[in-house]
């Protein structure tokens, strides 16, 4: 009987509150997210045009090698050093032009010693002639002694002229024996970029062997192949854009050359371009030529705006003041643009700085 009671008390409790909670129904709050950058898609015209491989290299590439066989005693540059004009690079060592050098200087010694007493013998000649021909006009002396003083002064002006001759090849000798030690000390040509290094300290070296491998500075070009169908659209002189991947830039040129002949194991042509001043680029970087093509619209966003989950790739689209994360399709990458195939259109609001702050579903404010 008193749990009967009990019941009714309780019912009359519960009856007596005038508002019902429903379990499990709380309301959560949104988080909200302040100081995000936010920008509005835009189209904009881009060039749809192909693009063709290439590299960029120097406009002049020179390898220095070694004139004279050696031992590499002292190298003074790596690959990527810059050099000025004149600037010493290699020393080669236990070489035969410093005895070679020895030896003319000593010949060149002896030559002139003989062309000095070449020319007191001839000095000596010509006061005896003298002497000898006043005898004669006095008829002190006969014809005949004459003759022999006279022959004896021709023979030492010949003696004087034979050792003028040794004295000027000894010279040659000399001066050629001082190039060759000049040899031995490689100096940079021209400013430049040391490309590769082809010998280290302690290496044997013959003539004609490859020492350094330089790119003069003053600029880049950019060499690249076109299909033979395709010729046709370039033209000397026009204004192409060069797209560098690795660089996420985009330089303009001017292209300056269309090589006549085709290859006939690819079917292209071989083109060659001038690039604007770019600086930090170096030879073989990898290169996109763009062809001429018609300006077509195009959705581009900055590359920082972009999400990538997994293999997935996306935005974060603010609608009403609320983030929704939202996938894409990427086209080409132009500089740190990136073009929109699909998943957005012209005009929406996406977030482009602070995205790792973005939440799907939060508030936007600020």
């Amino acid at each position: 009987m008193r749990s009967w009671c009990a019941v009714v008390v309780m019912l009359g409790l519960l009856t007596g509150c005038g508002e019902q909670i429903e379990p499990g129904r709380t309301t959560a709050q949104a988080p909200v997210i302040t100081g995000l950058g936010l920008a509005r898609v835009a189209s904009e015209p881009i060039a749809q045009g192909e693009s063709f491989v290439g590299s960029v290299e120097s406009f002049d590439r020179g390898v220095l090698a070694a004139r004279i066989a050696g031992r590499v005693a002292e190298v003074k540059v790596n690959a990527g050093d810059q050099v000025r004009r004149g600037e010493l690079l290699l020393t080669l060592a236990d070489n035969q032009a410093s005895d070679q050098l020895h030896q003319a200087t000593a010949a060149l010694a002896a030559a002139e010693g003989n062309l000095a007493a070449a020319s007191a013998e001839l000095e000596l000649a010509a006061k005896t002639q003298q002497r000898y021909a006043n005898l004669l006009a006095a008829q002190a002396v006969t014809r005949q002694e004459m003759d022999s003083i006279n022959a004896r002064l021709e023979q030492a002006r010949q003696g004087v002229r034979s050792a003028e001759g040794m004295v000027q090849q000894a010279a040659a000798g000399q001066a050629a024996a001082e190039k060759a030690v000049g040899w031995s000390r490689i100096l940079a040509p021209y400013d430049s970029q040391v490309i590769e290094r082809q010998v280290e300290v302690g290496s044997t070296v013959l003539p004609g062997m490859p020492l350094l491998t330089l790119d003069r500075q003053g600029g880049w070009r950019v060499r690249a192949a076109i299909p033979e169908s395709l010729a046709g659209r370039f033209q000397v002189g026009e204004r192409l854009v060069v797209e560098i991947p690795a660089r996420q830039e985009r330089i303009a040129g001017t292209l300056r050359e269309i090589v006549a002949s085709a290859d006939p194991r690819s079917r292209s042509f071989e083109i060659k371009l001038d690039l604007d001043p770019a600086p930090g680029l170096s030879a073989g970087l990898f290169a996109r030529v763009q062809a001429p093509g018609v300006m077509t619209p195009a959705l581009l966003v900055p590359a920082r705006a972009l999400v990538e989950r997994g293999q997935l790739v996306g935005v974060y689209l603010v609608t009403e003041g609320r983030l929704s994360f939202r996938l894409v399709r990427l086209g080409r990458r132009l500089d740190d643009r990136v073009e929109i195939l699909s998943g957005l259109q012209g005009g929406e609001q996406i977030v482009v700085d602070g995205v790792e702050r973005a939440k799907n579903g939060a508030r936007v404010e600020g």
